[in-house]
Order: structure tokens, then sequence, then C-alpha cells
């Protein structure tokens, strides 16, 4: 009797187990987590809405590389990212249930909806040179003790200012003691006066270098390589299109184009009614699409693999979808060659000439010749400028007139084997930088639109 239940006490802790591990490794350490960017706090905290709850985001340890204005930073946050809906890739407890500790969740990353970019993308947009912290806020005991006290990103580099800026003070104190004293008949000595005509003291030529160093960083930043980080699901827009018995999906569009979907369908027969295919065309929604390990989508049978679909009207996602209707949606199958953690993209530069836009978020570029990461003339995915023009097609072929035949550097996204990265099928660039006019695309977009240049 006592062996039979020994055996079932092992058995109930292999299960719990192997439950605890599954469930991890298919949720990977962060699970998605719909809700609203309001604001930000600070370079590290955000105000976010999530369940219908006001909550606080903290946001990844970043170390700047250079040094950077706190203040400024926070500016540039906070009028450059308004209020939108937001996808919080939070840190989970093993169980796929968000951790909250501190009264705060914790977050590997933010995919901002409307910008079509990570938090974490929009500080590279900006041009800031950083890593992120390897491990949950919450496990690093010093980073989180400053969050709770002061809410704001202390690097080294702002320790080692703030102890000169104390000596230079401490320094400044000992002058002007001494200046009283000499004040009455004493001419101040300087280090201008000590020094040969001509030679620059050590502190200024310290300031000229660091400035030149600066300038030469801003000059060469559209060639520097840069690893941009993406997540295991990759979150698109578009309208819902006619599902079928088996979860196919045909006639959706998606991002401006039609593919074939596929969604995991509930396990009952004849679960689809004709009422349930009419709610949901043309709904708009954002699908959900499965990565590979290496960044690509993942493609099956000519169907794109979706992880789940968010009805923007509707306010559900597909498994609560089903749920109003009595069905269960089924587990999703993770395969191993599936991405569960951010994929490390590079950026690699190639020189081509400008052909033209072809849409918001689409354009064509002329290459000499074919090579590993392009092809002698390619459709390119962009950035959409901002903001949007109200008549878009008389836009583009006022841009085009301007800058067909122009030569254009195309910072290409590439994956961890090797091969560009794409996105339905067409490669994305992370920039594109004009060397005659030394603008980027979406600067020369802006400029167009604003009406500095004609």
């Amino acid at each position: 009797m006592s062996h039979s239940l020994n055996i079932k006490y092992v058995v109930i802790i292999l299960a719990i187990f192997c439950l605890t591990y599954i469930t991890g490794q298919a949720f990977g350490p962060t699970v998605p987590q719909s809700g609203k960017w309001e604001a930000i706090s600070s370079s590290q905290i955000v105000q976010a809405k999530i369940n219908d709850q006001i909550e606080r985001v903290c946001l990844p340890r970043i170390k700047f590389k250079d040094e950077i204005d706190q203040n400024y930073l926070k500016k540039q946050l906070k009028e450059g990212i308004p209020t939108q809906e937001a996808i919080f890739h939070l840190y989970h407890d093993g169980l796929g249930r968000p951790q909250k500790k501190g009264g705060m969740y914790y977050a590997s990353d933010v995919y901002l909806k409307d910008m079509k970019l990570t938090y974490t993308g929009y500080l590279q947009k900006l041009g800031y040179k950083f890593s992120v912290g390897e491990v949950p806020a919450f496990e690093d005991k010093e980073f989180l003790r400053d969050i709770l006290y002061s809410d704001h990103i202390t690097t080294a580099e702002e320790k080692e200012k703030e102890k000169k800026k104390k000596e230079k003070d401490a320094e400044g104190n000992d002058e002007e003691k001494q200046g009283k004293t000499k004040a009455f008949g004493m001419r101040v000595t300087t280090i201008f006066d000590v020094l040969p005509a001509g030679v620059i003291p050590p502190r200024i030529r310290a300031q000229q270098e660091e400035i030149a160093r600066r300038v030469n960083s801003l000059k060469n930043r559209p060639y520097e390589t840069e690893i941009i980080q993406i997540d295991p699901l990759r979150w698109a827009t578009g309208k819902m299109g006619l599902i079928k018995e088996d979860g196919s999906i045909i006639a959706a569009n998606i991002e401006g184009q039609q593919h074939e979907l596929q969604i995991r369908p509930p396990e009952t027969k004849n679960w689809l009614t004709p009422e349930m295919i009419a709610e949901l065309n043309g709904q708009p929604c954002e699908f959900v699409i499965q990565r590979y390990a290496n960044g690509l989508e993942v493609l099956a049978n000519n169907r794109y693999q979706l992880r789940d679909i968010y009805f923007s009207k509707l306010k559900q996602s597909w498994e609560e979808w089903l749920q109003k209707h009595g069905l269960s949606c089924p587990e999703f199958k993770a395969e191993p060659s599936y991405a569960s953690g951010t994929i490390a993209l590079e950026v690699k530069l190639v020189t081509g000439k400008w052909s033209g836009i072809k849409a918001p978020v689409l354009c064509q570029i002329d290459f000499e010749k074919n090579n590993d990461l392009v092809q002698q003339s390619e459709l390119i995915r962009i950035f959409p400028p901002r903001p949007r023009p109200k008549k878009f097609a008389g836009f583009a072929r006022h841009f085009n007139q301007l800058f067909n035949g122009k030569e254009a550097d195309v910072s290409i996204l590439v994956c961890p084997d090797g091969k560009p990265y794409h996105e339905l099928g067409q490669k994305r660039a992370r920039r594109i930088y004009f060397p005659e006019q030394k603008a980027t695309l979406e600067m020369l977009q802006n400029q167009l639109l604003t009406g500095k240049i004609r």
C-alpha cells in the first residue's frame, strides 16, 4: 500500500515538474498582454491601462553607451510617444501569469501599435546606443532599488559626471575663497597666463576632442553596425477575411496585401455557422504571426500561421471570441523551430538607386547587381511617413520626381543565419539614407510634408 502511494507521489511531482517546464517553454520568458500606453513617467516607468486598470510597468534595464541628458530623453519620450494601444511583453511566473512585484509589472519591451515599433526600437530610432539587461528588473536588486526610489536610470557615466561636477564645484569654492583675499591687491593668475601662446589647456582640449568624437559619430551613424531585437510574434494590422471550418482564412487584407492565413480551430465538429462567418468578415483586427527562431514568419501550406487574432472593434482575442460562442480554443502547439524568445537581427548596408515610393510602407530600389542580400530590383518595406499625407498618391508622385535616380544607402535587416529578413515576402529596411542630401528617407519625407523642400 505504502509502495503504491510513494509511486503516486512521484508521478504527481513529475507531472507538476513537466507541466511547469513545458508551460515555461511554450510561453518563453514573457507573455504578450494587450493594453494602452497612457504616458511615460520616466525613461524606465510607463503608466499603462491593462484590464481596465491603471498600472505601472517597469521597462528593462537600459545601459546607455554614452552620457545622456535624462531630462532631454524624458522630454523626447513624452513628446514622441502619444497615448496608444500597445502590447506589453510581461515577464510571467512560469505558468503564463504576469509577475507583479512592488506594485509593478515588468516588461522586456512594449510594442506600440500606432507607431509600428517597440519602445527599444524607438530609442534606436532617436539615435541612442545602448544594451538591454538580460534579466528582468525584479531580479536585479540594485537596479530595482534605484527604480523604486528614483524612477530613472542611473548610468555609470552619470555617476562619473556627478562626481566631476562635485569636484569642479569644490574647486570653484576654493578659487572663490582665494579670490576674495586677492581681490584688493593681487591679480588672479589663470592657466592661460602660464601656458605658451597657442597651447590649449588640457580641459578645453578634452572638450574639443569629445565634441569631435560626437560629430564623427553622428556623421557615421547611417553606416554603423546595429543589432535589432525582435519578438517571437509579429503583429500585423489588417481586416479579417472569410474563415473556414479548418481554421484557414482567405481574402484577408493584411498590411495592404491579400494572403491566406491559418488559425487553430475548435475541435468541435460543425462549429462554424454562416452567422459567425458574417460577423468576422471584414472586421478590423491585428493578426499575430508566429516567427521561426531565425526571425522569419512561419509559412506552412502557403498559409501564414497565426498565434492569435485581436479584433479591434469587438475588443476580443480569438479565444475570447470563441468563448462568446460557447467554444473552446485548443492550446497552441509550438514546434521546436519556432521562436520562443527575442531574436537579434543585424543591419547590413547595400547601395542602390531610388526608384520610387510604391505604397506608404513600400518603395522600390534598383541595385547594380544581384548579391546574397538583394536582387537587381527590389520592393523594400519601409516605415510610413509621419504624419500621413492626406493625398498619398500626390505626395508619392512629388517625392519621386525629386529623388528618382538618386543614390540611396539601404540598411537591410539580416537574420541570424545570414539570410535577409522579410515580412510577407518583402525585405525590410531599417533605414534608407541619401548621401547627396545627407538625410534619411524619413527626414526627407518630413521636409516635403512641412514645405521645407518643394
